[in-house]
């Protein structure tokens, strides 16, 4: 068993992993739609679905930029912004949020965990996670332990 540190995720740092996690998800999109932008761009005859394209491929993006932004600064997400302790077993977590909000979940109960450099997920739904910054582990043990005993056994089933 380990506790880990009590943390409290910024909307900064949240902006920041939800944009990761669409990137990480969704890169070839974006890549193919840049792709074809500068390949229009080159072309030596241009139509008016050429200029759509090239305008699509600049604003969507800026759109999704946005819509994150908003969703994660919107003050209907206060619960995201809680302060929040872990107790991790090999076979369950208990949260701690706040000074009187506790809950227990089995491991069996996770569906999919996603990494990315600096951040684990664990996945109870296709839109709800239990997120565990790597700098909330008390010590690199810790971390080992859980990715080991709890992230790798739950991404493996």
């Amino acid at each position: 068993m380990i506790k880990t540190k009590k943390f409290q995720l910024t909307k900064k740092e949240y902006f920041s992993f939800i944009i990761r996690i669409l990137l990480k998800k969704r890169w070839w999109l974006f890549a193919f739609m840049w792709f074809l932008t500068i390949a229009i761009l080159f072309k030596d005859e241009k139509d008016s679905s050429d200029t759509f394209l090239i305008v699509f491929s600049i604003l969507y993006p800026l759109v999704i930029l946005f819509q994150y932004w908003r969703l994660a600064y919107s003050k209907e997400n206060k619960i995201i912004y809680k302060e929040r302790q872990y107790e991790i077993f090999s076979d369950r977590i208990i949260a701690y949020m706040g000074e009187i909000s506790e809950g227990t979940i089995d491991n069996q109960n996770f569906i999919k965990v996603f990494e990315l450099k600096d951040l684990y997920l664990l996945y109870i739904s296709k839109g709800q996670c239990f997120y565990f910054p790597k700098r909330i582990f008390e010590s690199h043990e810790d971390e080992n332990w859980f990715r080991n005993e709890v992230f790798l056994k739950i991404k493996n089933k």
